[in-house]
């Protein structure tokens, strides 16, 4: 695979992400026996992706449910090679964002490889970790390449924010349905009004036998005067 090329800004990292969707748009269902939605090809074109970050950041939900594999994921030899050929680190800084961190999470967090992941809490006064305290943390530590691992309501704050920069999405050939509390797709949380709709440009399509993956980099919408 050819490594990804990124834009830079002068101001703050390039965020991206990537999720797998059935072709109805669901990216998880809690129940068991529907994980992973994808194959190997995807988990393969997801791990080169995600190698290219020099930090990935987790919402506290997604880091409960999933932070064991992801370590696990990163201290394989997939990935490790994949930093190897890229010119990075062996690790990245693994970031999760919460304002309980309590000990549900921190025992999600523990692993036998003896890594630590970074638990970023809200500034006083504040009820959440904001977009903005994220990028003034991923600036202090220089990151330039960020992928944002999750969840949907995470990824809708970054887009209101105007600071999500790339999705890949992999179309999955499934349809699962939808059952009420059972299902979540990419973006939760938030309806963008009409006007602030986030909009993208297709950057490439590629196909992984039944599976194809979208590039997409968003443009810049305006923001409604107040």
């Amino acid at each position: 695979m050819q490594p990804f090329v990124f834009p830079t800004h002068p101001d703050r990292p390039y965020l991206f992400t990537s999720f797998i969707s059935s072709i109805d748009g669901k990216i998880i269902v809690k129940e068991k026996g529907y994980w992973p939605i994808g194959t190997e090809k995807d988990k393969e074109y997801f791990t080169y992706l995600r190698a290219h970050a020099d930090a990935l950041v987790d919402a506290r939900n997604t880091a409960v449910r999933f932070a064991k594999y992801i370590i696990k994921r990163i201290h394989e030899d997939m990935y490790q090679g994949f930093r190897k050929d890229l010119g990075k680190p062996p690790l990245p800084e693994y970031i999760v964002i919460t304002s309980r961190p309590d000990e549900e999470l921190h025992n999600a967090l523990k692993n036998d490889h003896g890594f630590k992941p970074t638990i970023l809490t809200p500034n006083e006064g504040e009820s959440r970790v904001t977009p903005q305290k994220l990028i003034e943390y991923l600036n202090s530590k220089g990151y330039k390449n960020v992928f944002i691992d999750g969840g949907p309501n995470l990824i809708a704050q970054l887009l209101e924010a105007r600071v999500l920069d790339e999705i890949h999405l992999t179309i999955a050939p499934k349809i699962f349905g939808s059952l009420p509390d059972k299902t979540l797709t990419m973006v939760e949380g938030i309806l963008f009004p009409p006007d602030e709709v986030p909009q993208f440009k297709l950057e490439s399509v590629e196909k992984l036998e039944d599976e194809v993956v979208l590039r997409y980099k968003v443009i810049a919408t305006p923001r409604r005067s107040s």
